[in-house]
């Protein structure tokens, strides 16, 4: 019994070693590419994974972006996906919304935007956490702007707000898709996103969602 309880630690130990390591390569590649973007004069991004949503993830919604002419984007949850999407409508001639509910990380994306020349095409949003519930909270979007969007990306707030906390998001990006648009749910091989997804479609028969292979999952929904 001793013997398999040393081989059980030893499988599950060096299993840890291994990815605790694979993390270490990841950031110091990750870590060169930004600096050669900022010898190079480009925007220099901070770390992604972890609460940031991860490359692999934002490369699929890319992909999608690329495919609209001036599309209007909106994100809820700041961070280094407003500097990539601003960057990308700027080429592209679209706009984008940036919700976030922390004023504090928001000032910071803000001066990162600035710093990267890219907030002539971003509108920042400040949206409070707003109870729905005892045990849930989410953004107050009374003050969001009436608009049509193309594509949205479901970030935020963060799961700790609630089981349900990013079906309020989810909700308004799905009244105020436009026909063929996409909305993409990070993290959605979470439970409590899952959860959400459930909801959604019960309340939104016509919807379709796709899920992706990403670090923390991805879904896609469009309307069929």
């Amino acid at each position: 019994m001793r013997r398999l309880l040393r081989k059980i630690r030893n499988r599950l130990f060096a299993g840890l070693a291994r990815k605790e390591e694979l993390n270490q390569l990841y950031n110091q590649f990750a870590g060169l590419i930004q600096i050669q973007n900022a010898m190079q004069g480009s925007s220099v991004l901070r770390p992604m994974r972890g609460w940031a949503i991860s490359p692999d993830a934002m490369a699929w919604i890319l992909a999608d972006l690329q495919e609209r002419e001036s599309p209007t984007v909106i994100e809820f949850g700041s961070g280094q996906s407003t500097i990539i999407l601003a960057t990308v409508l700027k080429q592209r001639g679209g706009r984008l919304v940036s919700v976030e509910h922390d004023s504090g990380y928001l000032g910071a994306i803000q001066r990162q935007a600035k710093a990267c020349n890219v907030t002539d095409v971003i509108t920042f949003a400040l949206a409070p956490l707003v109870a729905m519930s005892p045990t849930c909270s989410s953004y107050d979007l009374t003050s969001l702007p009436d608009c049509s969007i193309d594509l949205a990306l479901i970030d935020g707030p963060p799961f700790t707000n609630g089981l349900l906390t990013r079906l309020v998001p989810l909700r308004w990006a799905t009244t105020h898709l436009i026909k063929g648009g996409a909305i993409f749910l990070d993290d959605a091989a979470r439970g409590n996103e899952q959860e959400c997804l459930r909801q959604l479609r019960a309340e939104f028969p016509g919807i379709n969602i796709i899920e992706y292979a990403a670090e923390k999952g991805l879904a896609k929904l469009e309307f069929i």
